[in-house]
């Protein structure tokens, strides 16, 4: 179930002042079940089990009111300068509603455990927030824009940012841009209470709320807000009046950026902290006697990162008569993300880290650094056709099924094809057939190494041949064929 709303008036009062009221309303009810499984402890003490199970579910609502102003001011500059205020309220919700009796019956229903009492919870948060925003030419070509903003929140205090963005153009053809801004991101709800258990045939790990006492025995006591520094610059370039080009260069540096876990073992594991096993023990969870590694993953303000690219961009409309019109586009970025510095993990978790190795990759390298979307949109007479080519280069992933010997899963560089075409019937009927992936490429399969480990362990985790954390999916070509009809 998911929907939402909204409603809002706009008007002019006190003569030039703009004015804009808007409340915004959504919400998200996502119901999980399990489906041809067993509760074997059930069958044992009770002789039957269901095979069917209602695991619970996730709820999440978010109420956004916003009062707008803006007006401008002639002050004798090349233009005038442009005041907008504002103010927002917007109030979160955050529910797991718990999954029925059999599902959660000690270890639970097998492959996914229902939500048990203690995972399940409601939780909400206000926030309210002003802000002022300006923005002036001072000379001809020269604009300046200086942001700011205030936000107090119910459960994290309060926080200011701000923005200054600058912009000079040197001629029609050629301007310069930079921004320098500071950013603050509260934890999302979801990141604060979310809580489950995660088995296999011979593991059986919690996702710990880092708000519950669970948590508290490892050390980590909730979640505070994530700290941001924003540094970019810019070429744009219109060399004519069909065709633009802009190059740009940024640095984004996270300070305690909020990151889930490595896997931190309580037993099984080549370390483990009898922490470990008693914040799970806390949490109400009761796991299968018989499985061999018992562990927790977490979320925590465990890093700081820093992110540097370069991100060009361009586009062309080429005119061929009787032939039609193509618009032509490219756009490239790299991205290099660095950890720069791991917090030290609690001591009821040492001589264990906050972020194995799997974590830190997950961060530095699960991504590409380099993308490339290549794009050419054709329209003559009725008939579009549109063609995209898009590279990724290489990412790959560290894995360890308990922490003492790291294996590589690679992904190489890959080219994908996304083409439709379309005729227009008339002015209210097109049909469109198309692919995503074209040519059905997957990602290079799992380290054959990692696959054979989990095998020999019965980790159900064999039975993904492709990597997770493949940049295009796991599941090849999307074909497609659709109606449209306007009214």
């Amino acid at each position: 179930e998911d929907y939402a709303f909204t409603l809002g008036i706009r008007g002019k009062v006190f003569g030039d002042w703009r004015w804009d009221l808007s409340s915004t309303y959504g919400k998200d009810v996502a119901k999980l079940g399990v489906d041809n499984s067993a509760n074997i402890s059930l069958y044992t003490d009770t002789g039957s089990t269901p095979l069917q199970f209602d695991a619970g579910q996730f709820r999440a609502s978010q109420w956004a009111n916003n009062f707008d102003l803006s007006r401008e001011f002639e002050i004798g500059w090349a233009t005038p300068l442009t005041l907008a205020l504002g103010l927002e309220h917007r109030r979160d919700t955050y529910a797991i509603v718990e999954g029925d009796a059999a599902s959660r019956y000690k270890e639970g229903s097998q492959s996914y455990p229902g939500f048990s009492l203690t995972d399940a919870g409601s939780h909400s948060r206000d926030n309210k927030a002003v802000y002022v925003n300006l923005a002036v030419q001072p000379v001809q070509g020269w604009t300046v824009d200086i942001a700011g903003r205030f936000e107090d929140f119910s459960d994290f205090g309060n926080a200011k940012v701000g923005k200054l963005t600058s912009r000079y153009d040197f001629s029609p053809k050629v301007a310069l841009r930079a921004t320098y801004s500071n950013g603050f991101r509260a934890p999302t709800l979801a990141e604060s209470y979310y809580s489950a258990t995660n088995v296999s045939p011979r593991s059986a790990f919690v996702q710990l709320a880092p708000n519950s006492p669970g948590a508290r025995l490892v050390g980590i006591n909730g979640l505070k807000p994530e700290a941001s520094t924003n540094i970019s610059a810019g070429l744009v370039l219109t060399p004519s009046a069909n065709s633009a080009i802009t190059l740009d260069a940024y640095q984004i540096t996270i300070r305690d950026r909020i990151v889930g876990s490595g896997s931190l073992y309580g037993s099984g594991g080549a370390v483990n902290s009898p922490a470990v096993t008693a914040a799970i023990l806390a949490n109400g969870n009761v796991l299968d006697p018989t499985v061999v590694q018992t562990g927790i993953n977490i979320f925590s303000n465990a890093v700081n990162t820093r992110s540097r690219g370069m991100e060009a961009v361009a586009t062309m409309t080429s005119n061929y008569g009787s032939y039609g019109r193509v618009d032509w586009s490219a756009a490239a970025n790299y991205n290099h993300v660095e950890v720069i510095k791991i917090n030290q993990a609690p001591p009821q978790l040492q001589p264990q880290t906050l972020l194995d190795e799997t974590a830190i990759s997950h961060l530095e390298t699960a991504s590409p650094r380099m993308r490339v979307n290549l794009g050419a949109l054709w329209k003559v007479g009725a008939w579009t056709v549109n063609l995209r080519e898009n590279y990724f280069g290489k990412s790959s992933e560290q894995f360890s099924s308990d922490g003492s010997i790291y294996y590589e899963n690679t992904i190489k560089h890959k080219l994908l094809t996304d083409l439709e075409v379309s005729y227009q019937f008339s002015k209210a009927w097109t049909l469109s057939l198309g692919a995503n992936n074209l040519f059905n490429e997957y990602p290079d399969m799992v380290n054959p190494l990692v696959l054979a480990e989990q095998r020999a362990n019965l980790d159900n985790g064999a039975v993904t041949i492709y990597p997770a954390f493949s940049p295009f999916g796991i599941n090849g070509g999307y074909y497609y064929a659709r109606a449209s009809l306007k009214f």
